[in-house]
């Protein structure tokens, strides 16, 4: 044991005495012993945690050493590593894969040591030293080690980026892949020595966040349940009545643009082409149908489905001409219209579903075979030289705005992942809870992960686990009875929660449940579902000294994603000090919550305080927008301030 008696007494007393949410200081820390028992370690914060076998990295120093330490479960015993930038400098050293921007100059291997001399790609090590059974231990569980100041060239207000890899692992590394290296700083006041930890109280109830939840139709604002995405489908005629003249003001006045923006809901935004109804009619614009005509062009089909297969109200409509080299080159125009309009850093639009194709913009045509055997019985859906010429007029368009509006597509198709602006496109299942519809050989995930046959005999390829790096969305199948079948309890549900695990939704709409009444039989499961889908950030632990009278406060904070999904957009994540309310200071820190898929994650930095009076300060963090400056992330934590940023202690200069 590691401890003293009186420190048992002491955490006992602290425990008994303050309630949750949990601010503990710890006595100053006792020597690291590199022994293999991990307990001399208690007070000081985890730098970076992951879910495999490696799940927690952690640094300190005295006078003298580095210590590090990595806790997990099944670590190898036979290889791991190390991997220090001691310079801070991620453009020199060795350029390690699989973390953000590293620049390596020391290399633990094993108990080996070497510093880096190659020229940042070539793999060019000189021996430095062994470390001795009194500096390195390693088991399944603890790996240890202390390395000395000197041989490293550190001192007090050195600042050291610390990664772990296991067994060259691309998974089972600290942090987690893609991730950027904890920055360790070298103070009088290491970790251990009088540390606060926080442990902010959970909430568990879902949040209206953005960019999650429930998407319905924009053209109603009449909506009981909480939401920030809407849906708008816009047809080539409303966006485009006369020729040239792209009417936007019409669109966002009858998707209610203005109120939405007032309200922070996004839009998701989908081109329609042929949309049916129950009469006849056209969704290409009259003029592009009358040029078409006078090219000596056919311009499309009309059609009346009989079959019942596209439901009662929903069979009549006008199917383009998709190969006419006029109407595709018209197409271009219009959506390059549509990105340069909306192209702003708080656009409206956070989705733009890829359309244009088929029945609602939906890639396909119905059905392909008539009553009595017609070819192209409701139109004729183009083969893949044309439908990519379509899909390329969105990737072009919007590829320099991933920062605020993202692209989906409804099927894979080559293009989604190897295109000539090198975008990965996110996907949406319109009909999302139905079973047959999602892994049956010819469903929706099925030809996601593996590939497929589409319906007019094209071979497809996999988009296999888009969701890593873009969203997934969708809608709830079969309307009203749909909606209904995948969110009542049992078999239905189950389903439904299934394909939210495998296909990971961070939104569905347009039918979606946001019209049902508060408090409906179906809330539960709703809210159940809400709650899982997409991201959902709970602030575990936060850690920072005690007191400080230097320049700088060095937080570093636990934050568990218990959604399926990553946030979609490069927000900054903020620490920040506050005094009667005003932010006094505040420090970026190097979080990416692009890649806060579900588990843990870590992040670490420094608060300047050298300009700060003495006194007593909130310690908060927040997640901005980056067009407002503001707050606009909500955890589920209690301690919410009024702008949207939470409260995870308080610290003393």
């Amino acid at each position: 044991m590691k401890f003293t008696f009186t420190v048992f007494v002491m955490a006992a007393m602290i425990f008994t005495l303050i309630p949750f949410p949990l601010s503990v200081s710890n006595a100053a820390a006792a020597s690291i012993i590199v022994d293999g028992d991990a307990s001399d370690w208690d007070g000081v914060p985890a730098m970076a945690t992951n879910s495999g076998t490696a799940k927690v990295l952690k640094v300190t120093h005295d006078d003298r050493n580095l210590y590090l330490l990595v806790q997990g479960s099944g670590l190898s015993t036979t290889m791991g590593s190390f991997w220090l930038n001691t310079d801070g400098n991620a453009s020199t050293g060795y350029h390690a894969s699989g973390w953000g921007a590293t620049g390596i100059e020391w290399l633990l291997e094993n108990n080996a040591l070497y510093r880096y001399s190659g020229n940042g790609s070539t793999w060019n090590w000189s021996s430095s030293s062994s470390l001795p059974p009194s500096q390195f231990v390693r088991s399944s569980s603890v790996i240890e080690a202390s390395i000395p100041l000197s041989t490293l060239g550190l001192t007090i207000g050195s600042r050291v980026n610390i990664g772990y890899l296991d067994h060259n692992s691309d998974v089972n590394r600290l942090p987690a892949q893609n991730q950027s290296l904890p920055d360790y700083t070298l103070n009088d006041n290491p970790p251990g020595g009088s540390m606060i930890e926080f442990y902010p109280t959970e909430v568990g109830n879902p949040l209206n966040n953005p960019f999650k939840g429930w998407a319905p139709s924009a053209k109603s604002t009449n909506y009981p349940q909480d939401h920030r995405l809407v849906y708008a489908g816009v047809t080539w005629k409303e966006l485009e009545p006369t020729k040239g003249n792209y009417d936007f003001s019409a669109i966002e006045a009858a998707n209610h643009f203005s109120y939405w923006q007032s309200h922070g809901v996004k839009v998701v935004l989908r081109f329609i082409l042929d949309n049916p109804s129950g009469v006849s009619h056209r969704d290409i614009p009259d003029w592009l149908y009358n040029d078409m005509v006078s090219q000596g062009q056919t311009p499309g089909k009309a059609y009346q489905d009989q079959t019942g297969g596209m439901g009662a109200g929903n069979n009549t409509g006008f199917s383009p001409n998709y190969g006419s080299e006029y109407l595709i080159a018209r197409h271009k125009l219009a959506i390059e219209a549509i990105a340069n309009h909306y192209n702003t850093p708080d656009s409206p639009i956070a989705f733009v579903q890829i359309g244009s194709l088929g029945h609602w913009a939906e890639f396909h045509t119905w059905p392909y075979e008539g009553p009595n055997g017609e070819t192209n019985y409701t139109g004729e859906f183009p083969k893949n030289e044309i439908s990519n010429r379509y899909i390329q007029h969105y990737i072009d368009a919007f590829a320099a705005q991933e920062d605020h509006t993202q692209l989906m597509i409804r099927r894979s198709v080559e293009l989604a992942k190897n295109n000539n602006k090198g975008l990965i496109l996110g996907m949406y299942n319109d009909v999302f809870g139905d079973q047959p519809s999602f892994d049956s050989e010819w469903g929706w995930y099925t030809g996601t992960q593996n590939g497929y046959w589409d319906d007019i005999g094209q071979q497809q390829p996999n988009h296999a686990n888009f969701w890593d790096t873009r969203v997934s969305g969708g809608e709830f199948y079969g309307g009203d009875y749909g909606l209904n079948a995948a969110l009542t309890t049992g078999s239905g549900f189950n389903e439904t929660l299934r394909q939210t695990e495998l296909s990971k939704p961070s939104w569905l709409g347009p039918n979606s449940p946001a019209s049902l009444a508060l408090g409906n039989p179906l809330q539960g499961n709703m809210d159940k579902l809400k709650k899982r889908m997409g991201y959902h950030f709970v602030v575990k632990k936060a850690a920072y000294p005690q007191q400080n009278s230097g320049n700088k406060l060095d937080v570093t904070i636990t934050v568990e994603n218990k959604g399926v999904q990553h946030f979609p957009f490069n927000w900054p994540v903020e620490f920040q000090l506050r005094s009667a309310g005003n932010i006094v200071a505040r420090q970026s820190t190097p979080a990416d919550l692009r890649t806060w898929r579900t588990g843990l994650h870590t992040v670490s930095g420094s608060i300047s305080t050298n300009t700060l009076p003495c006194g007593t300060y909130e310690l908060t963090i927040a997640i901005l927008n980056p067009a407002t400056k503001q707050p606009a992330v909500d955890f589920a934590n209690i301690g919410r301030l009024s702008d949207g940023a939470y409260k995870i202690g308080t610290w003393t200069k």
